[in-house]
């Protein structure tokens, strides 16, 4: 399914998606969700879980002045 496809079906939401196509620059533009919600943890638990390659964002607006970590 095409990314923006799937952030328009899940707005303000995590999601996982593994990557199946990028684009020349190397976005990934194609995947398979594999998971979706609000709970981060949740989401990283998912990706920990799994082999592969792992496309990772957030649908909603990050709020400016706003720092996003991420750990594995």
């Amino acid at each position: 399914m095409k990314v923006e496809d799937l952030k328009r079906q899940y707005p303000n939401e995590w999601l996982v998606i593994a990557v199946e196509r990028k684009n020349r620059l190397g976005i990934p533009i194609e995947g398979q969700l594999l998971a979706h919600g609000h709970d981060t943890e949740a989401m990283w638990r998912e990706v920990a879980a799994r082999q592969g390659e792992f496309y990772v964002l957030y649908t909603g607006e990050i709020l400016k002045d706003t720092a996003v970590i991420f750990g594995a």
